[in-house]
């Protein structure tokens, strides 16, 4: 989850920098902003590195962006073993629009795309937090998402 963003970005700003133009989109998470173990790590990680290859890409015709999302519908989750049903429908997004608003963001030069306003607002809402209040609502019963067993 890191590697692959490392080596895949540098070999893709390469070309594009050499051409004048280009976009490179990682996908991070709101996840980057929780205390939710390694997974929030790697994500943290996607996140601060394209902003740091975007400052480095200013001016190169090349832009970066971190796609941060919340929950999105897909397949992921099931495949990772984890429960689904924890969190409220509303918590959920729809690909097709995730992408879409990733895809505007990219177009107009944005670092960080987090699609939705309700993901919007609780990114913000997380970095203006305590930190120990994060924590503590990583700790809740009601955010574990452990193994379904099916």
């Amino acid at each position: 989850m890191v590697r692959a963003v490392l080596v895949l970005s540098k070999a893709a700003a390469q070309q594009m920098v050499s051409r004048g133009r280009g976009a490179i989109l990682n996908v991070a998470s709101v996840a980057a902003l929780t205390a939710s173990g390694t997974y929030s790590a790697h994500k943290a990680w996607v996140r601060t590195f394209t902003e740091g290859l975007a400052v480095e890409l200013h001016g190169t015709g090349v832009t970066a962006t971190a796609l941060c999302p919340g929950f999105v519908r897909t397949e992921f989750h099931a495949r990772a073993g984890l429960r689904d049903d924890t969190f409220p429908e509303v918590a959920w997004l729809k690909p097709g629009p995730v992408v879409a608003t990733a895809l505007a963001d990219v177009r107009r030069g944005a670092v960080i795309s987090t699609p939705s306003l309700r993901y919007t607002l609780a990114s913000g809402l997380l970095r203006v937090l305590p930190r120990s209040a994060v924590r503590a609502f990583e700790r809740s019963p009601r955010r574990s998402m452990r193994s379904t067993g099916r």
